[in-house]
């Protein structure tokens, strides 16, 4: 059997770029096993976390999922773990509380746990569990910010031996309002569950967009370190977005209005900073302040993107190379489907030729296509 030909996507006959880039999406979803799989290990740590031996059960912990997963932008890596981050969130003032304290109280209470004593390890803000399949957790201690006020919190910064603001229910709910989904969290006693995945007919343009922004960052960034933050690229976006229903027009606005920002704050002879929306005091783009490379390298990354998807938007002629340099392999993965699906319309004789002369579904008014039955010699 022949293999299947990868086509060139140059017109409607093939569904347009905003189907493509739907269908992108669609690969760059996670698998539902790999969901599940998360949900499971996420109840599982937050029952040892609320159990009555656990040091944090009398400071009524409050438990939720914050990034990518309740956000529905989740990708699926290129290679490598993907990972799962929530917050444990202890129902007393940060005042009374040392923070390397609690820090490490975590650190240690999982340590000493039969399950995840060789799985632990410390990051500078979390706690970290890996696992032996390509998958890990961070755990975000925390405590309320009276002073702040509302779902604000303070956590631990081991590096600089202090509080750091921060408010993951405040910018949930603020990024389902900029999605135009609702808010959609509630707090809860027991630890709050994990979000359903969503399919990707479910999502909304600026899911769907921060998905493609998070995959086309994977490909261009050759040194993680200069790499923009997912929390970053997620904020920006959601901060420019401005209702558009279009998968492409979203993306499209989205970098250049990224780049209008960029530009604006080198006239200014700043950088973009990029705060919680639901908190100013928590700068989500610190990091930059310490490592410029990283942010230039930021801020030319942008300008490609923005020059190449416009460029993208305009060519006629066949767009797979551009689509391929930024999206990689998982463009080709969606065109053989795409060839596969015309060859099984082709054979049942569900294929037409419009009078403009493209190929499509067979209905009124169109010129059925006769099924190929030459194969070539054996």
């Amino acid at each position: 059997m022949s293999a299947v030909a990868i086509p060139s996507v140059t017109s409607p006959a093939l569904g347009g770029l905003d189907q493509i880039l739907f269908e992108i999406c669609e690969e760059l979803q996670l698998p539902p096993h790999r969901h599940d799989q998360a949900e499971s290990r996420y109840k599982a740590v937050a029952g040892v976390l609320e159990a009555e031996q656990s040091p944090f059960r009398s400071f009524r912990p409050i438990i939720y999922p914050q990034g990518s997963m309740p956000l529905g932008t989740t990708v699926k890596p290129v290679e490598g773990p993907h990972d799962l981050d929530f917050v444990l969130e202890l129902s007393l003032s940060h005042v009374n509380v040392d923070p390397l304290r609690l820090f490490d109280q975590l650190f240690l209470y999982l340590k000493g746990h039969g399950t995840y004593s060789s799985m632990v390890s410390r990051k500078n803000r979390c706690v970290r569990i890996t696992y032996a399949d390509e998958f890990y957790m961070d755990i975000l201690p925390g405590c309320k910010d009276l002073q702040t006020g509302g779902t604000c919190i303070q956590v631990p910064d081991r590096e600089l031996e202090c509080w750091k603001p921060s408010n993951p229910i405040g910018y949930l709910r603020w990024f389902g309002i900029q999605n135009k989904l609702g808010t959609g969290l509630r707090i809860l006693e027991k630890a709050m569950p994990l979000p359903a995945q969503q399919s990707t007919e479910e999502k909304r343009p600026l899911q769907l967009a921060v998905q493609l922004l998070k995959r086309w960052r994977d490909l261009y960034y050759a040194t993680p370190d200069l790499a923009p933050i997912s929390i970053v690229l997620t904020t920006l976006a959601a901060d420019v977005y401005n209702g558009e229903q279009s998968v492409s027009q979203t993306l499209s606005n989205i970098l250049a209005r990224i780049t209008d920002r960029i530009v604006a704050a080198e006239a200014a002879g700043d950088r973009v900073r990029v705060h919680n929306p639901s908190n100013l005091e928590e700068d989500l783009s610190e990091r930059w302040d310490g490592n410029h490379d990283a942010y230039n390298a930021f801020t030319s990354g942008m300008r490609a993107f923005n020059r190449q998807l416009q460029d993208l938007i305009r060519r006629t002629g066949d767009v797979n190379p551009q689509l391929q340099r930024l999206f990689g392999e998982t463009v080709d993965t969606v065109l053989i489907k795409r060839a596969k699906q015309v060859q099984d319309e082709r054979r049942r004789g569900g294929l037409g030729v419009s009078k403009s002369g493209l190929i499509t579904s067979a209905a009124a008014g169109v010129l059925p296509v006769r099924a190929n039955t030459f194969h070539g010699t054996e």
